[in-house]
C-alpha cells in the first residue's frame, strides 16, 4: 500500500495502556511507526464506560497526546445524560485542553442521538470547527441512519461514522453517506467485500481509515493494513483516504 505517512482516524488510549506505561506514548506508537502511519486520532476509552471518570480520562488523553510530538490527535467525550455538565466539559476540552474532536459511543454510553442535548453537543462541535465521531453499527442506538439524521439537522458539523456500519449494517452506512454531505465514513471494521463496495459506491472525499488500535493491548495493524491491501485501490484513492481526507476532516 502506497501510504507512508497515513493518518489513522480511529484509535484509543485506554486504561490498559495507562496501567502499563503511565503517560508514555512510546510503546503505543511503535506499531504506527512500523506500518508507516504518521499520525492518529486518539479517542478516550475509560470515560465511555464510566461517566464518572470522563474529565479525568479527557485529561489523560490530552496529556499523553501532548507527549507524542504531534503524532497523536486528542478527542474527548462527554456525559450527554447531564446537559450542563456535558456542555461545560466539552467547552473545557476544546478551549483549555485544545482537543480536536468529540467521540460519542451511544451503545456503551446508553444514549440516543435523538437526546436534545446531543443536538447542542453537535452544534457546539460545529461552532468550534471540530468533528463529532460516533461508534456505529450496533443497534439499537448506533445505526448509521441515526447519525445521518443528526448530520442533516446540523449541516455545519462534520459527523463521522466510526465503523461504516461494521459487519452487518454497512449497506445502511452507504445509504446514509449518500443522504448527508457532512457525513463521513471511517473504514474501520467492515469486512473486505463491504470495504470494496463502500469505496466503489460512496464519495471518496468523505472516507477515512482507522484501525481501533489501542482498544486493548493487541497489535491490530497487520490485519487492518493487509485488509486494505486486498482492495486494489488506485494511488489517488489511497492518497485521498489515508492522507488528504483526514487533513480535510481535521481542518489542517
Amino acid at each position: 500500500m502506497q501510504n507512508s505517512g497515513a493518518v489513522d482516524c480511529h484509535t484509543h488510549w485506554g486504561r490498559p495502556w495507562t496501567d502499563r506505561d503511565g503517560l508514555n506514548p512510546g510503546r503505543w506508537l511503535e506499531p504506527l511507526t512500523a506500518h508507516g502511519v504518521q499520525r492518529a486520532i486518539v479517542l478516550p476509552e475509560e470515560g465511555l464506560f464510566d461517566a464518572g471518570c470522563i474529565p479525568r480520562d479527557n485529561d489523560r488523553v490530552a496529556a499523553v497526546c501532548a507527549k507524542s510530538n504531534g503524532r497523536m490527535i486528542p478527542f474527548c467525550t462527554v456525559n450527554v445524560w447531564r446537559r450542563e455538565e456535558a456542555l461545560e466539559e466539552l467547552r473545557r476540552c476544546l478551549e483549555v485542553l485544545r482537543m480536536r474532536g468529540v467521540k460519542i459511543h451511544p451503545w456503551v454510553q446508553g444514549c440516543s442521538v435523538s437526546f436534545p442535548v446531543m443536538d447542542e453537543v453537535c452544534e457546539m462541535a460545529g461552532a468550534y470547527g471540530v468533528p463529532l465521531l460516533f461508534h456505529d453499527g450496533t443497534p439499537p442506538f448506533c445505526l448509521p441512519s441515526q447519525m445521518a439524521l443528526l448530520a442533516r439537522r446540523h449541516p455545519k458539523t462534520q459527523v463521522v461514522l466510526g465503523h461504516c456500519g461494521m459487519f452487518e449494517h454497512w449497506r445502511e452506512a452507504v445509504a446514509s453517506l449518500h443522504s448527508a454531505p457532512n457525513l463521513w465514513g471511517c473504514l474501520c471494521s467492515p469486512h473486505g467485500a463491504a470495504l470494496r463496495e463502500i469505496i466503489r459506491r460512496c464519495d471518496i472525499s468523505r472516507l477515512v481509515w482507522g484501525t481501533d488500535h489501542g482498544y486493548g493491548l493487541a497489535d491490530v495493524y497487520g490485519y487492518r493494513r493487509s485488509l486494505m491491501d486486498t482492495l486494489g485501490m488506485s494511488d489517488a484513492t489511497q492518497r485521498a483516504i489515508f492522507k488528504d481526507n483526514p487533513a480535510q476532516l481535521l481542518g489542517r
